[in-house]
């Protein structure tokens, strides 16, 4: 029985990063976003690098929401992110059957990059909370701003973690186009580390809260058996249900802050997904000139994204504090 209770725990990261990987991939087929079926050359092979990147971002951000935003038990924890990366290798036959020998070697080599590197940031980030959440908004905003600018301005290129509008057939002058999109990304790891972070708050407040009234209550139980017992306890009976609510009062003030680093690491684990693909992929001509702007989006993302969290924790402590603690007179 416990066998066939692990099967879905492990299959199901499996099915869901070959579907997203896979998706995604048919995706930037269908929009233009790579065009695998191109032989890149007479200046074509200034994309080679950059179209193999965004494959293996592809498949290492499917490994990840995968992983991440399914439960399971704690047994089996350390086979999902592999059972994740071998799902996210599905993708081969669809990419063989479109480019020729030598591309379609190269995007396979780039799905096993991103499935490994995608295995390694899962297990890194397990236990993360949100990190699906995040990865997930990157990717949603990568794929906005990609369809949103492929029809009408033309050139647009769409690297790993980042999208370049360029309008123009002009080599060079690539950052100008790329900082719009990099701004909103790194704004975007400010707003999640922010919304992360308060969600954390008040999930911990509301925890230590439930907490407290669940000792009043066991308290204030103990203590109207106690009196009926003996009558002559009434009073301290009534001075232990008072210290009980003393005391789920002062557990609800002072449960302890969680840390800001997972809704950080949440935050920002999208743009350094991204980044960190790129050595691993290959640095030539145009994904070179790309690499260290997603780079700086993941260092200033981050950066963001532990203000943004300071922020979020501190707001709902300013909300509480103003918060009257007694019963509301009339």
């Amino acid at each position: 029985m416990a066998q066939r209770r692990a099967y879905p725990t492990v299959l199901a990261p499996a099915v869901v990063a070959a579907a997203l990987a896979t998706g995604q991939v048919a995706l930037a087929e269908a929009t233009g976003a790579t065009t695998l079926t191109s032989s890149f050359v007479a200046g074509g092979e200034r994309l080679v690098d950059v179209q193999m990147t965004l494959v293996a971002y592809f498949c290492a951000t499917a490994v990840v929401i995968a992983t991440t935003a399914l439960r399971g038990g704690r047994r089996l924890r350390r086979l999902r992110p592999v059972a994740a990366a071998c799902g996210a290798l599905v993708p081969i036959p669809l990419i063989v059957a479109r480019a020729d020998e030598y591309v379609g070697g190269l995007a396979t080599d780039a799905v096993l990059a991103g499935a490994i590197v995608g295995a390694i940031a899962a297990f890194a980030l397990a236990g993360t909370p949100n990190a699906a959440v995040g990865v997930g908004a990157h990717l949603a905003l990568l794929w906005v701003a990609a369809l949103a600018f492929l029809p009408w301005v033309d050139p647009t290129e769409v690297y790993a973690g980042l999208v370049q509008p360029r309008g123009t057939s002009a080599v060079g002058y690539h950052l100008p186009t790329m900082l719009p999109y990099a701004v909103v990304a790194i704004v975007l790891c400010g707003v999640l580390g922010a919304w992360f972070a308060r969600r954390a708050e008040l999930a911990a407040t509301a925890g230590a809260a439930t907490a407290g009234a669940a000792t009043a209550g066991a308290a204030t139980a103990g203590a109207a058996t106690a009196g009926t017992a003996t009558a002559g306890t009434a009073t301290a009976s009534g001075a232990t249900a008072s210290g009980a609510t003393a005391s789920r009062a002062t557990a609800s003030r002072g449960a302890a802050k969680p840390s800001r680093w997972p809704a950080v690491r949440a935050a920002a684990a999208g743009p350094v997904l991204a980044a960190v693909l790129y050595p691993v992929v290959g640095m030539t001509l145009w994904n070179g000139q790309a690499a260290p702007v997603t780079a700086a989006v993941a260092v200033l993302g981050s950066g963001a994204a532990a203000v943004g969290a300071s922020w979020g924790r501190r707001k709902p402590t300013a909300e509480q504090a103003g918060t009257p603690t007694g019963k509301p007179t009339t």
